[in-house]
């Protein structure tokens, strides 16, 4: 009697985890564009930062938060050796102290524009800030980089 409670509880565990991992994919999908800018500048700063990162070649988390068609710019901006800045952050180098903030995104139908500020925490007169403008759409249900100023 004790060895099925076990199961029973174990069952109802299982369960529990695969409800709640579906709830999380659904709201990964539904996420704002600022979540999604937020989350995708966040892991990118950090891979920047990371010894031997390069987020740019890391194509499978990258085609959760670009576009198709800005990946396939990107990948012939590189075949032809015509960007030599690092088109995310619109710049050669980067502040490794950057944190992220977004402004509010204004969205008109699958379209959003947002600004998204690259800062290190306390920034004082001489600190690099970096400030972009993001145009976003909605792809298979998530919003997506498709342009970056």
């Amino acid at each position: 009697m004790l060895l099925k409670n076990k199961y029973k509880l174990l069952s109802l565990a299982v369960l529990f985890l695969i409800i709640g991992g579906a709830k999380v994919s659904v709201a990964q999908t539904a996420a704002t564009p600022e979540q999604s800018a937020k989350t995708f500048y966040t892991w990118y700063v950090k891979e920047l930062n990371r010894e031997g990162g390069n987020p740019i070649d890391q194509k499978t988390v990258l085609a959760k938060y670009a576009t198709k068609r800005l990946l396939r710019q990107i990948d012939a901006w590189r075949k032809a050796e015509e960007y030599n800045a690092d088109y995310f952050i619109n710049a050669q180098d980067y502040d490794e102290n950057w944190r992220v903030s977004t402004g509010k995104a204004i969205v008109k139908g699958n379209a959003a524009t947002l600004k998204i500020k690259l800062a290190p925490p306390n920034p004082g007169k001489n600190s690099w800030v970096n400030n972009l403008s993001l145009k976003m759409v909605k792809e298979g249900g998530a919003w997506k980089i498709d342009t970056v100023k």
